[in-house]
């Protein structure tokens, strides 16, 4: 296992495409799993099979790749996602998808972590945070939020 921690992340583009065809060729060729570190959703997307999506430093999405980009369950990961600049004028965003400030990470509030800022966030919200399945199998795509969990009492359960 390699870990790597924005490795691309000063880097021009050019060299930067060239490490990260040299670091795709060095996985197929030794088996490498490498946990990859990054803000850039581009280059998460290029490199990665899985992505783990994290919040004030609590997971908040586990998935493959195309099911976290082309179908993401939380709205911290839709958020997110929503946030990237488009080239083209029909997609290009005017507002924010995220509105306020991120809670203080050393003094996070209670529940779900992201309920001060989730346009979805209900009481049970702030009073529980929402449970992870990690045990549903390696290919799952699964969300930390009450929304998908249907004994949550979410009003949205089972919809979202």
């Amino acid at each position: 296992m390699v870990i790597l921690d924005e490795p691309v992340s000063a880097l021009d583009k050019s060299v930067e495409a060239q490490v990260l065809n040299l670091l795709r060729a060095l996985k197929r060729q030794l088996n490498l799993t490498f946990v990859f570190i990054s803000h850039d959703l581009n280059v998460v997307r290029y490199i990665s099979d899985r992505v783990l999506v994290m919040y004030l430093g609590r997971v908040v999405e586990l998935g493959p790749v195309e099911a976290i980009f082309s179908h993401p369950r939380h709205p911290y990961t839709q958020a997110l996602l929503a946030s990237r600049p488009s080239m083209d004028p029909a997609r290009r965003i005017e507002e924010a998808p995220i509105t306020g400030d991120p809670p203080n990470p050393i003094d996070p509030p209670a529940g779900c972590r992201f309920h001060t800022r989730c346009p979805f966030a209900e009481s049970v919200c702030k009073a529980e945070g929402p449970a992870l399945d990690l045990w549903q199998g390696p290919q799952s795509h699964i969300a930390s939020c009450h929304m998908h969990d249907l004994g949550s009492g979410h009003s949205k359960a089972g919809n979202a």
